[in-house]
């Protein structure tokens, strides 16, 4: 991302980017990747007539400064306003763990035998599955999808209740403070555009999905 500013967009023509970038750890990172690196490829996508599928977050509605990032990056698209543009919202995402040992969300954390658990668990999440990510991306390309569009189960559990079905041995509750409550997103727009989510975190139970 960084090297399109440098270099003086040496991307070659594409008809679709999408963004799949982001930094969740380190403050410097979140904003060279999360706002300018998303500056860089929406203006190319501006100059240039290409389509633009952001990825982004839940967590745009937190009070993190990774969200704060997110959130920019959102309106960076918005100022450049490139032809045409998609922003998927997403909640957590959860990932099988034969594909790159899983991902950074709860549900994968402890799969992978993590058990660490901050504040008192109460606190809930939304998980999707990968695959029904990649199916919105097709639908977004199929149908042409415009505009922001927020991807969620729709079945929202306590970390408590995740570390149940899939924690193994004892939790390690941690004194931290929880960004988001709540995290869930208004799914309703995908449903409208054909989108369905097919798989339920409240049905697994420490198996591999």
């Amino acid at each position: 991302l960084q090297d399109i500013a440098r270099n003086g967009y040496p991307l070659p023509q594409y008809d679709i980017i999408i963004n799949c970038a982001a930094e969740l750890f380190d403050k410097d990172l979140m904003l060279s990747t999360n706002v300018v690196g998303v500056n860089n490829l929406a203006r190319y996508c501006k100059e240039r007539n290409a389509k633009l599928i952001h990825f982004s977050s839940v967590s745009i509605y937190g009070n993190s400064y990774y969200g704060l990032t997110k959130k920019m990056g959102e309106e960076v698209i918005n100022f450049w306003d490139p032809n045409d543009w998609v922003i998927l919202r997403m909640t957590n995402i959860y990932s099988p763990q034969k594909m790159h040992k899983g991902g950074d969300s709860p549900a994968n954390r402890f799969q992978r035998g993590e058990n660490e658990i901050f504040g008192t668990g109460m606190h809930t999440k939304n998980h999707i599955h990968i695959y029904d990510v990649l199916s919105a991306v097709k639908l977004v390309i199929k149908d042409n999808w415009t505009g922001e569009v927020n991807l969620a189960s729709g079945i929202n559990l306590s970390i408590n209740d995740i570390w149940a079905r899939l924690g193994v041995g004892s939790p390690v509750y941690v004194d931290k403070k929880i960004d988001m409550v709540e995290s869930k997103l208004d799914n309703s727009r995908a449903l409208s555009l054909g989108w369905q989510p097919t798989w339920d975190l409240s049905k697994v139970w420490n198996v591999e999905s």
